[in-house]
């Protein structure tokens, strides 16, 4: 496995621009607070102060038109135009940005991915109920060390997204229109976007990119959890065994930047957890020989990102402990690259 360490511009421009997303994200969500309107309601000869929270009408009375109403109306209005002028120069400073982390060959991530990345954050789904798991995760462990992984190891058709169930799910509406499940914010990236059967986990779109829903497996056939972030008419996430190490593992964030050259946070497990996870995947008897290498050469890639990129990541037991500790042990093991070759034994 070979990388390729960002030189001194790329650097720059890759810190720029996390910075930019970062501003623009903290922006979108001040203006969520102002979403709706605010406006004077006749009532029985009186005037009242009425919050609307969107367009059907919902909202509440702020009180009768009084001078301390008028401020408020008067400081929600100017607020509303500041933040929605600061958007939009984000924006066109995003756009700008976009075409030097272009320029930069810095644009790594595929686009699909990184706008449905955009739209969970949006919808503040993403990190708190869901996670990106698999060889996407490979992005964000590459862009925090600040080296490039070969493409071939890169290469991927799907986004498999990690569903933990624990903290209770509430999708935000990001518009006047309430998007109510997950299929619902995969077309809103990509309006191609279908399951491929009614109670499928997996839905794609025109260009055969799939997007899964996966979950850990429930604990007990007693226990009934929900597989579905919306509707009735979302993906079914499909239950796998063992993904609660991932889950119960440390959440890793970092921004990344897509090949259109706009940046987007994704959510990962912990680098030493991916690995373990990757290892052990690889030993299941029933895994394609296939993708049994590929397993081994992802986990020894994020390896090697640790040992020379990231060393706040150090591999110990006491990180790993939502792993059986045989698990840990074999991973350790193989892990190791102090081992002498054979040939040296005592």
């Amino acid at each position: 496995m070979q990388s390729f360490e960002m030189n001194d511009d790329q650097r720059r421009i890759t810190i720029d621009t996390a910075q930019l997303h970062e501003a623009y994200m903290d922006t979108f969500t001040r203006n969520r607070a102002y979403r709706g309107g605010m406006h004077w309601k006749k009532a029985k000869g009186k005037e009242y102060l009425f919050r609307s929270l969107d367009r059907y009408g919902y909202g509440k009375s702020l009180g009768l038109r009084s001078n301390e109403t008028e401020r408020i109306y008067r400081n929600f209005h100017d607020k509303k135009r500041q933040i929605l002028a600061r958007l939009k120069q984000l924006k066109e400073r995003l756009k700008e940005q976009a075409r030097f982390c272009k320029a930069a060959r810095i644009a790594r991530v595929p686009r699909i991915v990184t706008a449905i990345l955009r739209l969970l954050e949006q919808h503040q789904l993403l990190g708190r109920n869901l996670q990106i798991v698999g060889t996407n995760a490979l992005y964000a462990y590459e862009a925090r060390a600040g080296v490039y992984l070969e493409r071939g190891l890169l290469a991927t058709q799907d986004m498999d997204v990690l569903w933990d169930i624990r903290p209770k799910l509430r999708l935000f509406a990001i518009d006047d229109v309430d998007n109510k499940s997950l299929i619902d914010i995969l077309q809103k990236a990509d309006r191609s976007f279908d399951l491929l059967n009614k109670k499928s986990f997996s839905a794609a779109n025109r260009d055969g990119y799939m997007v899964d829903l996966i979950k850990p497996e429930t604990k007990s056939v007693l226990i009934k959890e929900s597989r579905q972030v919306g509707s009735a008419d979302d993906l079914l996430a499909a239950e796998i065994k063992n993904l609660q190490w991932l889950v119960s593992a440390p959440k890793f964030d970092q921004i990344v930047i897509g090949e259109d050259g706009f940046p987007a946070t994704m959510v990962v497990p912990d680098p030493r957890a991916f690995a373990v996870h990757k290892l052990w995947v690889s030993n299941q008897k029933d895994r394609d020989a296939v993708k049994k290498k590929r397993d081994r050469s992802q986990a020894s890639a994020v390896c090697k990102l640790i040992l020379q990129y990231m060393p706040e990541f150090e591999i110990r037991k006491k990180d790993l402990r939502m792993f059986p500790e045989a698990i840990i042990v074999d991973a350790l093991q193989e892990l190791d690259d102090s081992k002498l070759p054979p040939g040296y034994e005592d």
